[in-house]
């Protein structure tokens, strides 16, 4: 929709690797990726900061920023204000964007705190994934969003389907102050890498990462297997497994952990039979 813009990206990614990066990489966007922790979060916040004045000077038309799923944007107008005399060209905050994942939201809110502030800050709300609820769930959802953000435009969709020019010009910044991110170093989710330069066999892969789904957060990734290259994307009890036709450097698993550092013995015991000393972990 924007082939005739020149565009920017910021994608970031809580663990060490960037999946999403690879989704979205396509000729004439110029793209930062940052990694291992959500740009609200002091951990890499200064990176943030140092990319968003640097694509300041590139003349871009948009500048779209892609942040982690488990990422609180509540001081982000307040990050804007604050570079405003280092960029070289001012940006116009439009506002963020919130995805809702019909299928999960209601089960993650309460754990998560930053799913309520994701919906609290939105200018416009996406509600995705509702051909896998009922009309029921479906309207607990908005409900809930509705009495959070009462100002934000909604739109229920499918593979996010969505007019984003329509969107962007919908878009709605809640009367609310900034506050701090609630995204800090010691509440940011363990996250595991499973890497290897072998091939691996996809139906042991396939069973393994099913058996880590209820106590993960997300699971995504590319897999070189007997089958060639696999993207593999996981959110509780769905997995989707699709060819990918770029063949991938090596095989590179993010597991963002729901029960904390216990991942690591799961994970350690899952991978056993044909998958032993075929697959690596990095935290």
């Amino acid at each position: 929709e924007f082939s005739d813009e020149k565009i920017g990206v910021i994608v970031n990614e809580f663990g060490q690797i960037s999946i999403d990066g690879s989704l979205v990489e396509k000729e004439g966007i110029k793209m930062t990726e940052l990694t291992n922790g959500s740009i609200f979060c002091a951990c890499i916040k200064d990176n943030f900061i140092s990319s968003l004045i640097a694509l300041s000077k590139e003349d871009i038309s948009y500048l779209f920023i892609e942040a982690s799923g488990l990422a609180d944007p509540a001081s982000m107008s307040q990050i804007i204000r604050g570079i405003s005399s280092q960029i070289t060209a001012p940006y116009d905050y439009r506002g963020s964007v919130c995805v809702v994942d019909a299928e999960t939201f209601l089960d993650y809110y309460d754990l998560l705190p930053a799913l309520h502030q994701q919906v609290a800050y939105s200018g416009g709300t996406i509600v995705n994934k509702v051909d896998l609820v009922d009309e029921d769930k479906l309207s607990d959802i908005l409900d809930k969003i509705t009495s959070i953000n009462a100002s934000s435009p909604i739109y229920v969709t499918t593979y996010c389907n969505v007019e984003f020019h329509k969107l962007i010009d919908e878009l709605r910044i809640p009367d609310k102050p900034d506050e701090e991110s609630s995204n800090t170093v010691e509440s940011r989710p363990k996250t595991f890498v499973l890497t290897s330069d072998k091939i691996v066999p996809r139906k042991a892969l396939e069973a393994f990462l099913h058996d880590l789904m209820e106590t993960s957060y997300r699971i995504k990734g590319f897999a070189n297997t007997e089958d060639g290259t696999i993207y593999i994307s996981g959110v509780k009890n769905h997995m989707e497994i699709l060819p990918w036709e770029e063949p991938a450097t090596k095989t590179e698993i993010v597991i963002i952990s729901a029960v904390g550092i216990r991942m690591m013995s799961m994970i350690t015991n899952g991978l056993k039979g044909e998958l032993k000393d075929i697959l690596n972990i990095t935290l």
